[in-house]
């Protein structure tokens, strides 16, 4: 939609940060909700582009509520078509900045602990991978995971929204959050296992088109090493082009795993 033109702070907005943080946002809210024609159709985009409510903007733009910096984040984010976190600070009001400045969503140390975090969840629950992978998938309707998982399923994905790696985008349907964890080799290994074992079909191996299993190993020299890492990482950022092609979007939920490795066990710490 690009980047809006966001109302001053006022004399009295200074005196009261309490106050001023909430007449900021409702007066920025408005700005933006006189952009579309239809209000009410105007809170539903928002809600679906911020992960919140569309009773909490409602309640935000009548100052019923003192937003956290977690929501000022989501919405300064689409106000602005801003998602750099300092760049963001320096095209926030005054008000808002100074709260926003308490929360660094994407910040390397945090990255660092929730990868960590991740994995332990990946290892402790591993349907937790898989809801999470489904959701960047495409939108993840509650009443498909309340028919295919029950009543555990329900409680795995209030578990992913309580740590903000996945977000409601409107009634009942989920997405992935803008900023998970970073996945390092470990996360991906335990991911491409888990989703071989869980999913893959041996028994149709490019039948029909339906899915792929290859396996070859040979004595190669530095090289040739180099040659075919070369050519999976090509593959796979071809895939990545074909995913992100408007034409291609669909419901079939896929995944690929790749790995080429050397057969050489790791060392054992003593």
């Amino acid at each position: 939609m690009g980047q809006m033109k966001l109302g001053s702070d006022s004399q009295e907005q200074k005196h009261s940060t309490r106050k001023g943080l909430a007449e900021q946002v409702a007066l920025d809210l408005a700005i933006y909700l006189d952009n579309f024609p239809n209000k009410t159709f105007a809170i539903r985009i928002l809600a679906k582009e911020s992960g919140l409510n569309a009773k909490t903007i409602r309640r935000l733009l009548a100052q019923e509520n003192n937003p956290t910096y977690q929501t000022l984040f989501k919405l300064y984010s689409i106000f602005l078509d801003e998602d750099n976190y300092s760049l963001l600070l320096e095209k926030c009001p005054e008000v808002i900045k100074k709260k926003i400045s308490e929360y660094n969503p994407c910040d390397d140390s945090q990255k660092d602990s929730r990868r960590v975090e991740f994995l332990e969840m990946l290892k402790g629950e591993p349907l937790i991978a898989e809801l999470y992978v489904l959701a960047g998938t495409g939108p993840l309707n509650k009443n498909t995971i309340a028919f295919r998982y029950g009543q555990y399923g329900l409680e795995i994905l209030e578990k992913l929204v309580k740590e903000e790696l996945i977000q409601e985008v409107e009634k009942d349907v989920f997405a992935l959050t803008k900023c998970g964890p970073t996945l390092d080799g470990d996360s991906i290994k335990f991911l491409g296992e888990y989703f071989v074992r869980r999913f893959s079909k041996a028994d149709n191996t490019q039948l029909h088109n339906e899915n792929l299993l290859n396996f070859y190993a040979e004595g190669l020299n530095e090289v040739g090493k180099t040659a075919w890492l070369k050519i999976d990482t090509e593959a796979f950022y071809k895939k990545i082009e074909i995913a992100n092609d408007p034409k291609f979007k669909g419901n079939i939920p896929v995944f690929t795993f790749t790995a080429t490795d050397t057969i050489t066990p790791e060392k054992k710490n003593d």
